[in-house]
């Protein structure tokens, strides 16, 4: 197995565990009055600030953030069972959660040589993390057993880094898959924009046929099924026909999918997909800056989720039109930003 693969499949572990403890300790406040303001505190010092930590990273500081942020997710989990003050242990949780993904993306996509399957990796264990902590804390498992559990964390990130040892500072220019024609600006805002629109879907398209815990699972999964082969196909046939098939193959099973299980997560996973394709194509033109062009994807899944706190739109007509015209508007986009042709990933 290449050292890159390793690295993601590390890090998806890592990734994994610090979301099973975020999920467990946000799960845990399900019942405060203030869930909602939580919930939206979290998601914002979760997403929005990887960018700024990212910047740090780029700019050579070299600390392990993954340490730091496994320490900070721990703290907040003994926080919590103190009872001490929710606001406080949310903030601790969601700037912990925040450096452990900057960590994560940096190392998954300097290793990767242009290569996007080990940061889908990556990615795709929060999908998994994020069921499994919300299953555990409804299951009533003990904090002490999850606080071992989220330390065992520290193995997989010290092996991580005894992998990657003499290359954290090698730049990406292995990345192109971007168009070149256009401004970085404008593929940026595009790339986030789908970034935002993923979310959406991810959090506010309704999914009536989710009644029982063996289904959420599987759509969480679904989920992160998704992202992993996003990153698999773009690596085998490219990032043009990897955005297409996401995002014009997952629209029949979205529209279709409201009451049928099976049709729907074919469309989520087709979707998800989508999220290796939009890190790829930033990265492309942030080449020096792998942490902050990771910022900017998470700062689109902040923007993605914010509607689903103030709006929930109810009709099956409205969420398709809704559906239709976001897909339609992401494959135009995706289009037109995306690399002709695969070997263009490879041209500097």
């Amino acid at each position: 197995m290449k050292k890159s693969n390793t690295i993601g499949i590390l890090y998806f572990i890592v990734h994994l565990m610090v979301e099973i403890c975020s999920f467990y300790v946000l799960t845990s406040y399900i019942q405060s009055e203030f869930v909602w303001i939580l919930m939206l505190i979290y998601d914002f010092l979760a997403f929005v600030p990887q960018g700024f930590f990212g910047f740090l990273r780029d700019r050579g500081i070299r600390i392990n953030f993954a340490f730091i942020g496994t320490m900070m997710t721990s703290l907040a989990l003994v926080m919590m069972t103190l009872s001490l003050d929710p606001f406080l242990v949310i903030l601790v949780l969601s700037v912990g959660n925040s450096i452990v993904h900057v960590q994560g993306a940096e190392l998954t996509l300097r290793q990767s040589k242009g290569q996007m399957t080990p940061a889908a990796l990556f990615v795709a264990g929060g999908s998994f993390g994020v069921i499994t902590g919300k299953l555990l804390c409804g299951s009533g498992a003990a904090a002490p057993i999850m606080l071992g559990f989220n330390l065992l964390t520290f193995i997989p990130i010290i092996i991580a880094q005894s992998l990657s040892s003499g290359d954290e500072t090698e730049n990406l220019e292995h990345y192109n898959f971007a168009n070149k024609k256009l401004s970085p600006f404008i593929i940026i805002a595009l790339a986030t924009f789908v970034v935002a629109v993923r979310a959406y879907m991810g959090y506010g398209i309704p999914t009536s046929w989710n009644k029982t815990v063996i289904q959420n699972i599987i759509l969480y999964s679904s989920m992160g099924l998704g992202k992993t082969l996003g990153g698999v196909l773009i690596d085998k046939i490219g990032i043009r026909k990897t955005a297409l098939i996401s995002t014009v193959g997952a629209l029949p099973f979205l529209l279709c999918g409201s009451e049928l299980m099976t049709v729907s997560l074919i469309g989520v996973t087709f979707f998800s997909m989508t999220m290796a394709v939009t890190l790829a194509l930033i990265v492309s033109v942030m080449k020096k800056y792998p942490g902050v062009a990771f910022g900017f994807t998470t700062v689109g899944l902040f923007l993605g989720t914010v509607p689903v706190f103030f709006v929930r739109i109810r009709s099956m007509l409205v969420n398709c039109i809704i559906i239709s015209v976001l897909t339609v508007v992401c494959v135009i986009i995706l289009t037109m930003i995306c690399a002709k042709k695969k070997s263009d990933k490879r041209i500097d």
